[in-house]
């Protein structure tokens, strides 16, 4: 059985009935409040919430490590830890999460995490084995979901300002790039920028100095502790194996549903321009769990996160295609079928539509400046920098 807590106080517990021992169920302190809510899914009721067939529910699925740092969490705990399971790794890495709620067994002790000089680790990324070190200090403190490295720190240049935040917890995420996916950081960081010039929300974000490591600020960090968060899958109800279950129409409908009145048009306005940007930058990993919905708690206003994992990933798979269906198909969309999905899902005219995508289309050609002054003074980026930008210019021939 594992505490679940907002803001530092017990709102209920998750846990494996002996009756159901394939199922996981959830229930709510008698003296919860209804803006303690753990999801924007699962209202204060008193009746226990049950999981779906062996997984945990959305909500506390939705940060479980995958890839890489879930293989070493389970190589290192399983042998230790008895019929180990998505609960069990939830206890390992409950403490530290994306969002506001933290996962915890009633007699563990809250664990700050260790801090790092973020200047440092900029500039010194080409040290040896310098993210397996990070590995091994903070894959303990890392539930954050994604199949590509990554890990959660907390930076020692804020430290000052993070005693009143829960746990004085992570405020980066830490991305680097496998063999398999070279220069993903630069990657991501071009594709970032575009969305940046292109006039969309994103978190802060930063490329080490030798190119290997994407630093990122968490935009669910504030001055008073930890926004909640919920990505397209809990909304959704699919925990993330479901991740690619499902269109970017349904997304907006789900916009509808979840974000407030004040700030659907925004939100679709911001989505509509996000998917179009991840068109032309043959983006084919726009998933459910990469779009998402911030709130301060589940009583307040609830808006469109910033926009965040930005790819080219046919610069890896040149025959990728689209994460979700749009209009019914996962080939890439032209500039027609973008604009009927403005109109008929995001109730945006022909006008607005065009003048989004064409901000889409503009920022891309911003960032293809500073790719191409880049791959000037990183030789070794010259080659992935090439085919990226033959796969931009291939996209944006769809929307221009």
């Amino acid at each position: 059985m594992l505490d679940v807590q907002v803001d530092q106080q017990r709102v209920g517990s998750v846990f494996k009935p002996e009756s159901e021992p394939n199922k996981f169920h959830f229930v709510y302190e008698s003296s919860c409040p209804p803006e303690s809510a753990v999801s924007l899914t699962m209202p204060v009721v008193r009746e226990h919430y049950a999981s779906a067939y062996k997984s945990l529910h959305p909500i506390f699925d939705m940060n479980l490590p995958e890839g890489a740092l879930a293989e070493r969490l389970r190589k290192e705990f399983s042998k230790v830890i008895p019929h180990f399971d998505a609960l069990a790794m939830l206890k390992i890495v409950g403490q530290s999460q994306i969002g506001r709620l933290r996962f915890a067994a009633p007699a563990d002790k809250v664990v700050d995490m260790p801090a790092e000089n973020l200047s440092d680790l900029l500039a010194h990324d080409g040290a040896e084995g310098l993210f397996e070190s990070l590995l091994n200090l903070y894959a303990v403190h890392s539930g954050i979901s994604g199949a590509m490295p990554k890990v959660l720190l907390r930076s020692s240049l804020r430290g000052e300002d993070l005693s009143r935040v829960t746990h004085r917890g992570a405020t980066h995420i830490v991305k680097a790039w496998t063999d398999e996916h070279p220069h993903l950081a630069e990657n991501e960081y071009f594709c970032m920028r575009a969305a940046l010039h292109a006039g969309l929300e994103v978190p802060k974000f930063e490329l080490s100095q030798g190119g290997r490591f994407l630093v990122v600020e968490r935009f669910d960090l504030s001055d008073h502790g930890y926004l909640g968060f919920e990505d397209f899958c809990v909304l959704n109800g699919k925990t993330a194996l479901q991740k690619y279950d499902g269109s970017y129409e349904n997304i907006a409908k789900r916009i509808k549903d979840f974000v407030s009145p004040e700030n659907v048009r925004p939100a679709l306005e911001s989505f509509f321009k996000a998917l179009s940007l991840s068109c032309a930058l043959k983006n084919g990993d726009a998933h459910l769990k990469n779009f998402g919905v911030l709130y301060a708690n589940t009583e307040s206003a609830v808006r469109l996160a910033p926009i965040y994992d930005l790819v080219t990933t046919t610069a890896y798979k040149p025959n990728d295609i689209l994460a979700l269906t749009l209009g019914g198909t996962k080939r890439w969309p032209k500039a027609k079928a973008l604009l009927a999905f403005a109109r008929t899902h995001c109730n945006l005219t022909e006008a607005r539509a065009m003048a989004l995508l064409t901000q889409a289309v503009q920022g891309i050609h911003r960032a293809t400046a500073e790719t191409k002054l880049y791959m000037e003074e990183k030789p070794a980026f010259q080659k992935m920098g090439t085919v990226m930008l033959a796969q931009w210019s291939q996209g944006l021939s769809h929307l221009e």
